[in-house]
């Protein structure tokens, strides 16, 4: 379908307000954010815990347990589109994606505090089969939960700049688990719990009950839905047919890159800084070198939170596109920094990595997908669907894949360097440098490919309103 010629509303979309009927309420926006905790647990809390837990505890070679914690990933290649397919489809007097969602957390709850009742005493062959056993588990849960969660904030608000303020809330909330998350395996390492495996059962159970099951089944219950008459009345949305369409889109195939370089070379860093952080600035020593991480995961989560609003500002000031610009040009001076931060001394100066490394988290979380709403509304222009299950489902499982691989990528590239963890503290002076080099180049390489990509995204915030005018026009203000 050709693109509409640009309405005269929309060439002034620089000065337009949002209108009264497009805001969300203050407790639905806060609603939807609580869910986006459970769901930051969903994506972090097993890395939080199962290197730590099954690679430094129970001794897995670090490279066989990041192909296990990739193993899920090539999993949700087949649940994210069915979930995805089955949330567009649904039809009940509550939704499409609210039951679903109540559905999903309440079976996340107890799969992810499954995760952590390893059996003492089994071989590394008996304990990597219980963890992918118990990962197959929790990640089908987490597709069920997380894809219609996704879904429904895409249809929060057909308004190019309410969406950002949606988004803002998740983000928020994802922000809070960041400040916790890490100080898991710490908590469980309390005397109270008698030994860290009983220490670590009982924190995953807390977790799982309490924020994957009760934050996760917050949206499901208080937020409405906004598209739902529209799509009780549209063809069944397919799956063949939505995927050529998604991989077609410009805007789309562009987030997609984004997220893949985000994923990989983000988590990638992330994960080598953990092994500095104990094997070179802690001389081995695991629990101290794990309180510093969550220390730098602090300090993270802390300045996420200070820019939401500056990110929620620029975008809706300048557009989401050159915002994302300025601040990966940010990271691509971070990576400069992390060269040198990451090294024996005080510690404390590891807390000036966030300073330029940790916006560009923040406008992520908050920018992609309110982005990815834009997209729906684009491919509705196009095609005369509502389809944000099948297309968050396909960016959730890139997403989800890209982590996988980050954790693989991450457990080869220790072998390669040579880093050998009973060697505690004692590693060779050319593994520590080739940790050095991966932590600081994969951070510049992955700045310098958004920049790159960025250029070529085709959504303005005027063309946003261009699509959405057009809309309007063919089937009326939902």
């Amino acid at each position: 379908m050709p693109d509409p010629a640009p309405s005269a509303a929309a060439g002034n979309a620089t000065g337009r307000e949002t209108r009264p009927e497009d805001r969300v309420s203050f407790g639905e926006k806060t609603a939807l954010g609580v869910g986006y905790l459970a769901h930051f647990y969903g994506t972090s809390g097993v890395k939080s815990l199962a290197i730590p837990v099954y690679q430094m505890v129970l001794g897995i070679n670090p490279a066989l347990l990041g192909l296990v914690l990739a193993i899920p990933r090539f999993w949700d290649a087949l649940t994210d589109p069915i979930v995805g397919m089955i949330s567009d489809n649904y039809h009940t007097r509550f939704g499409r994606r609210k039951p679903i969602i109540i559905f999903g957390a309440i079976l996340q709850a107890f799969a992810f505090g499954a995760i952590w009742m390893v059996p003492s005493g089994l071989s590394q062959a008996g304990t990597v089969a219980y963890l992918v056993v118990t990962l197959l588990l929790f990640y089908t849960c987490f597709s069920i939960f997380s894809v219609p969660l996704m879904s429904l904030t895409y249809e929060m608000t057909p308004d190019y700049q309410e969406r950002t303020r949606v988004t803002a809330f998740g983000g928020f909330f994802g922000k809070l688990g960041e400040l916790t998350y890490s100080w898991m395996f710490w908590a469980a390492n309390l005397a109270i719990f008698g030994s860290v495996l009983a220490g670590v059962r009982s924190v995953g159970w807390i977790v799982g009950l309490v924020v994957m099951g009760g934050c996760g089944m917050i949206p499901g219950l208080f937020v409405r839905e906004r598209y739902y008459k529209k799509a009780e009345k549209q063809e069944r949305v397919r799956l063949g047919p939505a995927f050529r369409a998604a991989f077609s889109n410009r805007a789309f195939t562009v987030l997609i890159g984004l997220t893949v370089c985000q994923v990989l070379a983000g988590m990638l860093a992330s994960n080598i800084d953990y092994y500095l952080i104990v094997f070179n600035m802690c001389g081995g020593d695991i629990v101290e070198g794990t309180k510093w991480k969550a220390v730098l995961s602090t300090g993270y989560a802390i300045l996420g939170i200070g820019m939401i609003y500056p990110v929620n500002w620029m975008a809706n000031r300048y557009g989401k596109r050159t915002t994302l610009l300025v601040i990966f040009l940010l990271v691509l001076a971070g990576s400069l920094g992390k060269w040198f931060l990451f090294t024996p001394g005080n510690p404390w100066k590891i807390l000036l990595d966030p300073l330029l490394c940790g916006p560009v988290w923040t406008a992520l979380n908050v920018l992609m997908p309110s982005m990815l709403a834009d997209v729906c509304d684009d491919d509705e222009l196009r095609h005369g669907l509502r389809r944000e299950g099948i297309l968050g489902s396909l960016f959730s499982w890139i997403q989800k894949t890209g982590y996988a691989l980050a954790f693989f990528g991450s457990g080869v590239a220790l072998n390669l360097v040579g880093f050998d963890a009973t060697l505690g503290g004692a590693q060779s002076p050319g593994a520590i440098l080739g940790l050095r080099l991966l932590l600081a180049g994969s951070t510049a390489v992955w700045a310098v490919i958004a920049i790159t990509l960025l250029a070529y995204y085709p959504l303005s915030k005027e063309r946003a309103y261009e699509i959405r005018d057009a809309l309007e026009a063919r089937r009326g203000r939902l």
